[in-house]
């Protein structure tokens, strides 16, 4: 009986996780198609009978870089692939947070070198 109530406690507990992560990767999706609209492409899903459009996949570009957030049913896969003139050399599963982790060192990287790039291009034209 006690197993029972525990498996219990710890569904439900999942359940509200899983729905909080949904609401995070709307929310993320949501503020890159705003910061980085040529970068960024949201696939958005209709379920059945459901007038709302959730977010099926995030595939984000930077440089050789993609990062690829994709929800399949109850599961979650991001993935960070390197690839060169379309061609995928390398691709890893990564762990949520360090999907999380890798794509905001990598929008760091890709802000200071167009910051780099746009004050070069002032300091020449001025």
């Amino acid at each position: 009986m006690e197993d029972d109530l525990q498996f219990d406690l710890n569904s439900a507990s999942w359940r509200h996780s899983h729905d909080d992560e949904l609401a995070y990767i709307e929310a993320l999706a949501v503020r890159l198609e705003q910061s980085l609209p040529d970068l960024v492409v949201v696939t958005r899903q209709k379920k059945l009978f459901s007038k709302v459009h959730h977010v099926a996949k995030i595939e984000l570009q930077l440089g050789t870089d993609s990062y690829i957030l994709t929800l399949d049913g109850a599961r979650i896969v991001a993935t960070k692939a390197k690839a060169v003139r379309g061609i995928v050399l390398s691709s890893e599963t990564l762990t949520m947070k360090a999907w999380l982790d890798e794509v905001s060192r990598a929008i760091g990287v890709y802000a200071s070198e167009h910051e780099e790039t746009r004050q070069s291009l002032e300091d020449f034209l001025l």
